[in-house]
């Protein structure tokens, strides 16, 4: 019987690349703020933000992914006051679900951004501790920070990827509708993210780990890449080039 997985941020740029390939092995259940065509799956609309609807959301599955993300949009960033909602506030949501409902393992989509804050450092180890430089950076700390504790106190395995730029390598553009004529050095493929995710979610051994996401093979030289893939036996598929 295979697990059943909830997905927040499902019907986003990230989430879309996600589910189809988390659902060759798993059975999701996919979770938005607003109105979705959820396909094949069972869906929730709900906000992250809602206690009451995480609770909801949470019950009867064996693991979560979070992807959803505050957007970017109208100045959401501007502020705390969006981007902590969702960001912040739903992944404690979930988490706390989580630990109520004995949820045992979490995958927590975060940024290379927890990086920033440390300058113009060289290169960045997979667990160096994340640092902020904006309030984007910011809720993507207080997103580890989070799931840190409830690892700690409550026992949830934890994978925090902390993914590059999202690119999709088939049209080359980005999730603001920009296109790309190359990827910059940290770029990745949401099929990638969906493909880490579900190796993470098997792995016997998980504790709490952060892993770096990318795709192009020059992020090596600035992010140690190479731990998740010598971690998860993996490989990117979606490198944007030969």
């Amino acid at each position: 019987m295979k697990q059943r997985i909830l997905v927040t941020g499902s019907a986003g740029y990230l989430g879309r690349g996600m589910v189809p390939v988390l659902a060759a092995s798993f059975d999701l259940r996919l979770m938005v703020v607003v109105a979705f065509d959820p396909g094949p799956h069972p869906g929730v609309v709900g906000d992250v933000a809602d206690l009451a609807a995480v609770r909801a959301a949470v019950t009867g599955v064996d693991a979560l992914v979070i992807a959803h993300m505050a957007s970017r949009q109208a100045g959401a960033y501007e502020t705390p006051v969006a981007s902590f909602d969702a960001n912040v506030k739903g992944t404690a949501n979930l988490f706390f679900a989580a630990a109520g409902a004995g949820i045992a393992r979490v995958v927590l989509v975060s940024s290379s951004g927890v990086t920033y804050g440390h300058g113009d450092r060289a290169w960045f180890a997979h667990d160096v501790p994340p640092r902020a430089r904006d309030l984007y950076g910011l809720t993507k700390v207080c997103q580890e920070v989070i799931a840190e504790h409830y690892h700690r106190e409550h026992g949830i395995a934890v994978a925090v990827l902390r993914i590059g730029a999202l690119l999709s390598e088939d049209t080359m553009v980005d999730k603001y509708g920009n296109k790309e004529d190359r990827p910059g050095e940290n770029y990745v493929d949401p099929r990638d993210v969906g493909d880490v995710a579900r190796l993470c979610l098997g792995l016997a051994d998980l504790t709490y780990e952060t892993l770096f996401v990318m795709g192009v093979p020059a992020a090596a030289a600035k992010y140690d890449t190479a731990w998740t893939e010598r971690r998860l036996g993996w490989t990117p598929k979606h490198r944007y080039g030969p």
